[in-house]
C-alpha cells in the first residue's frame, strides 16, 4: 500500500514537472565559413534573413514564430558590423543585442559573430520579465521565444521575433551620443595594464587623457550628477547618470563644478583636470559604465576625435 502511495506520488511529481517546469529550446550554432555566393550556409542565411527583413518593412507578422537558426562567424579583414549588415540583411539591434555589443565597434577582424536568420531584439530572461517585453513592444507573450543563451548554455536567451529597438536604444550602441571629455592624448587604455604603483599586471576600466592641470572637462553626454566627492584611487570624482542604465566617470579632478542632483548638457563645464588620488602626473580617468558593468569606450568609433 505505501509502495503505491510513493509511485502515484511520483508520477504526479513528474507530470508537475514537466507541465509547469519553463522548457526552453536548445540552441546550436551553425558554422559560416564565408559570405559568397558559392556557400550554401550563407545563401540559406541571406534568404532567411531578406525574408525577414521584407516582413518588416511591410507590416506582416507570422502567425508563428520559432527560435531563429543560429550561425557564427569569424570577421575577416576589412569587414565591420557595417559589411555583416549589407551582406545578409540584419541590423544593428539583431547583431549586437544576440552578441551583447555595448558598442557596435566590438565587430571587430578576428572576432567570432553569432548571426540569426531572422530579425528582432534578443534580451537576457534573467533581466526581464515577458509581462514587461510584451507591453513594450505591443505582442502577445506567446509571439516571445526562449531558448539556451549559446553564449551561456547555463542562462536562458528571450527572442522577440521582428522587432526594432528604440531610436535612443539603437544611438546608445552605436556611441554618438558619447563626446570625449576633453581633447588629449590617450595614456592609458581599457584592459590589462602593467599597475605603475604596484608593478603588477591589473585591470584598468576605463581611459586616461592626459591634459594639463586646470583643463576644462566636459560632459560626456547629458544627465544628472548621480555623485560628485572623494573615493580611494580615483580622488576628486564626478559620475553622471544617463539613460537606460549608463553612467559616466571623471577621476582625479583638481575640482568639480557641479554638485549632486544637478541636471548637465552635453559638453557643459563639470569639472577640471587635476591629480588627486593614485596618479603620476595631470591626466583625466574617464569610463563609461552600464548596470554596473564598465565598457571600452575605445570601442565607439573616432571617440577622442569626437568633442
Amino acid at each position: 500500500m505505501d509502495k503505491t502511495i510513493s509511485m502515484r506520488k511520483l508520477i504526479i511529481y513528474l507530470l508537475i514537472l514537466f507541465v509547469f517546469h519553463p522548457v526552453y529550446s536548445e540552441t546550436t550554432t551553425i558554422l559560416l565559413q564565408s559570405m559568397s555566393y558559392d556557400n550554401d550556409q550563407y545563401l540559406t542565411l541571406s534568404e532567411a534573413t531578406i525574408a525577414s527583413k521584407n516582413r518588416m518593412l511591410k507590416g506582416i507578422r507570422e502567425e508563428e514564430y520559432t527560435f531563429p537558426k543560429i550561425f557564427r562567424y569569424k570577421v575577416k579583414q576589412g569587414e565591420d558590423i557595417w559589411t555583416i549588415i549589407a551582406r545578409t540583411s540584419l541590423n544593428i539591434d539583431t547583431i549586437a543585442t544576440l552578441n551583447r555589443l555595448d558598442f557596435i565597434g566590438m565587430v571587430k577582424e578576428g572576432r567570432d559573430v553569432l548571426l540569426p536568420d531572422t530579425l528582432g531584439v534578443f534580451l537576457d530572461r534573467d533581466r526581464y520579465e515577458k509581462a514587461e517585453i510584451a507591453q513594450k513592444y505591443s505582442i502577445e507573450e506567446d509571439n516571445i521565444l526562449t531558448a539556451e543563451d549559446p553564449l551561456n548554455p547555463e542562462k536562458e536567451l528571450i527572442f522577440i521575433p521582428e522587432v526594432e529597438l528604440s531610436f535612443l536604444e539603437r544611438t546608445y550602441l552605436s556611441g554618438v551620443v558619447f563626446h570625449a571629455p576633453l581633447m588629449g592624448a590617450r595614456t592609458s587604455g581599457y584592459g590589462l595594464r602593467v599597475d605603475p604603483f604596484i608593478n603588477e599586471m591589473t585591470f584598468h576600466g576605463g581611459i586616461d587623457i592626459s591634459a594639463k592641470e586646470g583643463r576644462i572637462v566636459r560632459a560626456s553626454r547629458g544627465g544628472k550628477v548621480f555623485y560628485t566627492g572623494e573615493e580611494s584611487g580615483y580622488g576628486n570624482l564626478i559620475m553622471l547618470q544617463h539613460e537606460l542604465g549608463y553612467y559616466t566617470i571623471y577621476g582625479h579632478l583638481m575640482e568639480a563644478l557641479v554638485e549632486n542632483g544637478q541636471d548637465v548638457e552635453t559638453g557643459q563645464s563639470i569639472g577640471k583636470v587635476g591629480t588627486t588620488g593614485r596618479t603620476t602626473g595631470p591626466h583625466l580617468h574617464f569610463e563609461i559604465r552600464r548596470f554596473g558593468k564598465q565598457l571600452n569606450p575605445e570601442n565607439i568609433p573616432l571617440f577622442l576625435n569626437h568633442n
